[in-house]
């Protein structure tokens, strides 16, 4: 009976984690088409179109200033475009050779535009990565610059430093003739490319977001990233071969279509990754919710607002601000509506975001009140009934005056000055109850 019991807890646990997977797939996919990753992918597979030769240029002209990587720049481009690019990969690596041969032979003015198509299309990836991350404060213009600099010339040297190393390391061992040993790590071949994808993705993740991302999160965004480009391969080269309707239309053009539509899939695929990436931190919160602040209703969105302005002001008795992390922390509702609450906050100026990477409260909690939170929020009756147009009815002034004195009520009853509504301070004795809270009445000048 025991055997039994545990294969029944094994079952059911095994069954909670399929269905969590599921139900992770199903919010990532479905934040995917709210994102409009669809249309980011379009407009990321027309900048990479004009910036690819630059970007090769670039890249194989640091890759080849190196002695040691010389020999290696024919099968690094054959393992790029054969192993990356489906059935035309020979193709487009000739044109590419011919491109970037006539690129060799710019003036300097041209070299420098080439330096800017590469760089602007990182510009469109950091813009896109922005958005999947609910990123609305970019890096300063220095650090954009420099920080795509050092990976448009630290890539290629990482990839051909681990094509070096792995010729060696074969070289070595058929030397020692330990065939038993290399014969295996012929299959690790087959891998290459999806080790490849999968680092590059989680470089992508690690580097590009204006933003802390766990390295374990981008890990995992990596290899799903990864594992659905060689899928997208392989089933993209299968439809090839099987309906060649595209060398059937445009007969020898047909590598230009067939390269954009496949540059298309591989960005769709790096985007999927990015929001995994981005969704796990939420998923372990427990609070997934498909969009920012605007998604909740009135008063969680005022409770939300409250619970930021607790701790900024808790931190503010320090005299120091709170990071973003510490935050999420410490308010366990989500990044995304953090992220969401806090620009609201700065937008209405009740906190603003400090050079050293902190936010702080900017109003004085102990004059504004809970209404002037509400009104900075945008909650409640905004407008008149009056002068809609050329109506004029009797019902419009009975019901403004009704309004009117609604809103009246409703700013004595919330006019409770914030910090004293916020405190964690008894007012008496040790059991006694909270700060008794009284609206705050303005002297009117």
């Amino acid at each position: 009976m025991a055997p039994l019991n545990g294969l029944l807890r094994a079952w059911r646990g095994l069954r909670a984690m399929v269905g969590e997977v599921m139900s992770f797939t199903a919010h990532s996919a479905l934040r995917f088409y709210n994102d409009n990753c669809f249309q980011t992918a379009a407009s990321l597979t027309y900048t990479t179109l004009l910036a690819i030769v630059p970007l090769m240029t670039i890249g194989f002209a640091i890759f080849t200033a190196f002695p040691a990587f010389g020999s290696l720049q024919t099968r690094v481009q054959e393992v790029i475009f054969r192993n990356m690019v489906p059935e035309i990969g020979d193709a487009i690596l000739e044109y590419l050779g011919h491109f970037m041969a006539n690129a060799g032979q710019m003036t300097v003015f041209g070299v420098i535009g080439l330096a800017v198509s590469a760089i602007l299309l990182m510009w469109t990836i950091e813009g896109s990565f922005a958005a999947i991350w609910r990123i609305y404060e970019p890096r300063s213009m220095v650090t954009r610059i420099l920080s795509f600099w050092a990976i448009l010339t630290l890539a290629p040297l990482f990839f051909g430093a681990s094509l070096s190393l792995s010729s060696t390391l074969w070289s070595t061992l058929e030397v020692a003739h330990l065939e038993e040993i290399a014969n295996p790590l012929l299959g690790f071949g087959s891998i290459l490319p999806f080790l490849l994808q999968m680092v590059g993705c989680t470089l992508l993740y690690l580097v590009i977001p204006n933003r802390p991302v766990g390295w374990l999160d981008a890990a995992c965004g990596g290899a799903v990233g990864a594992l659905l480009l060689e899928m997208s391969k392989a089933g993209f080269g299968w439809y090839l071969r099987t309906y060649p309707a595209y060398q059937t239309i445009y007969g020898a053009l047909s590598t230009v279509p067939i390269f954009l539509f496949w540059l298309y899939i591989a960005w769709s695929t790096v985007l999927f990754g990015a929001v995994v990436t981005a969704t796990l931190p939420e998923w372990r919160a427990g609070k997934i919710t498909r969009h920012g602040p605007e998604g909740l209703l009135p008063a969680q969105r005022l409770a939300l607002a409250l619970a930021v302005l607790h701790e900024l002001m808790d931190a503010s008795r320090l005299g120091v601000g709170l990071r973003r992390r510490t935050l999420v922390q410490r308010v366990p509702v989500g990044a995304v509506l953090i992220d969401g609450i806090l620009e609201q906050l700065r937008d209405a100026h009740w906190a603003a975001h400090t050079t050293r990477e902190s936010w702080v409260v900017t109003r004085d909690l102990g004059e504004s009140t809970l209404y002037d939170l509400l009104k900075a929020l945008g909650i409640g009756l905004r407008g008149s009934v009056r002068g809609l147009g050329g109506l004029e009815l009797p019902w419009q002034e009975r019901t403004a005056q009704l309004l009117d004195a609604a809103e009246a009520g409703t700013q004595e009853v919330l006019g409770v000055p914030l910090k004293a509504l916020l405190s964690d301070q008894p007012s008496g004795g040790e059991g006694s109850g909270p700060v008794p809270l009284r609206p705050h009445r303005r002297t009117s000048h």
